[in-house]
């Protein structure tokens, strides 16, 4: 995109901000995984949904132009800084945000272990999952520079876990993560100088446990791919007890589709969904007060890609209203606007990303 369609985005948003309507403006970032050099590519993500290509800014760090196999390959930290991983060169780095749009590179530093695949953040706390070397590895972030904490580096239950992605709880009282090889949740608790007590490795209610999202009430939403077995993914919701153990809520809700592997909760928390790799389609539920799970679509479809469509990610704007995906098999960015029961309703054009691309983070 010409730099001055950019600017003029930019000047339509930045003109509104004084309006009602500033808050439906934002942003969708990706990264390009590129192998010769990474980079966030930024989307200026409009009132109705659709989005406008804006800008790439490098990291600083290498790709691995291969999928990741994780959720949560860029993480938002505090609003107004954005962390990516950098795959290829095992590395991690931190931008400051501006106008949400605008990218200010201040630090890339070492993973504390090989091939980060997935980053979270509460406060100031980060913690990295280095899938290559299993382990999950801390930081904190001291003004616009990222520093390891002195011993925080933590193994999963064993060598080749597969880890899938990591996250703090919503109280960032526990870090969790998920392995696809073991099929085991990871739950740490997260003490006051940034390190972690004791892991508990918890055996998933379903196979292959790959992303998950919280509810405010620390109710866990599960997606589980079965292997990539042909309409055998799941979901499973827990609630996250105060000494860490997971209470399972429901066990395996079948989405009757293939390869569940992302998975995303709007605000107001009455709905999870997940991305079915293997189906290019996405899989809505009714999520219960009490945390139980019950399919929108006795077809297991709530929305669908193109055909070809693998969907790698997702992640909703963060009034809940539109939910946007990843599609690795057309290199696209999709979006669909949630509806009051749940249901999905696909809106405008695809947005083209490069090939490779990988994460997916909505502000």
């Amino acid at each position: 995109m010409h730099i001055t369609a950019r600017i003029s985005s930019l000047l339509l948003a930045v003109s509104l901000a004084t309006t009602a309507q500033a808050q439906w403006f934002g942003a969708v970032y990706t990264q390009s995984n590129d192998p010769a050099g990474n980079a966030v590519q930024v989307a200026l993500r409009l009132p109705s949904g659709n989005l406008v290509p804006f800008a790439s800014f490098h990291t600083g760090g290498d790709g691995t132009g291969a999928g990741l196999g994780s959720q949560g390959a860029l993480a938002d930290a505090n609003g107004n800084r954005l962390l990516v991983v950098n795959a290829g060169s095992n590395e991690l780095t931190l931008f400051r945000t501006f106008a949400d749009v605008f990218l200010w590179r201040t630090d890339t530093v070492a993973s504390g272990g090989s091939m980060p695949t997935s980053v979270a953040a509460h406060g100031n706390l980060v913690y990295v999952l280095n899938s290559g070397s299993d382990t999950v590895d801390g930081f904190r972030i001291v003004g616009n520079q990222l520093h390891a904490i002195a011993g925080a580096s933590y193994p999963l239950s064993q060598s080749g876990a597969a880890g899938a992605q990591v996250a703090f709880s919503p109280n960032g009282r526990f870090l969790l993560a998920t392995e696809r090889a073991t099929d085991k949740i990871a739950v740490w608790p997260v003490h006051n100088n940034g390190r972690l007590g004791a892991a508990q490795f918890q055996n998933s209610a379903g196979t292959t446990p790959f992303g998950f999202a919280f509810r405010g009430d620390d109710v866990l939403f599960v997606s589980e791919a079965a292997g990539g077995s042909a309409g055998a993914s799941t979901a499973s919701s827990y609630r996250l007890q105060n000494d860490g153990t997971l209470v399972t809520l429901t066990s395996a809700a079948p989405t009757t589709q293939s390869a569940a592997c992302w998975a995303a909760i709007p605000r107001g928390g009455h709905f999870g969904y997940t991305a079915n790799t293997g189906s290019g389609t996405i899989t809505g539920y009714a999520l219960g007060g009490n945390g139980s799970l019950t399919l929108l679509d006795p077809s297991g479809v709530s929305g669908s890609l193109a055909a070809g469509g693998r969907a790698i990610d997702l992640d909703f704007d963060p009034r809940g209203r539109f939910l946007f995906v990843l599609d690795s098999g057309n290199d696209t960015i999709n979006a669909f606007r949630r509806n009051h029961d749940g249901s999905l309703t696909a809106i405008g054009s695809a947005l083209p990303v490069v090939d490779g691309t990988a994460g997916l983070l909505v502000r």
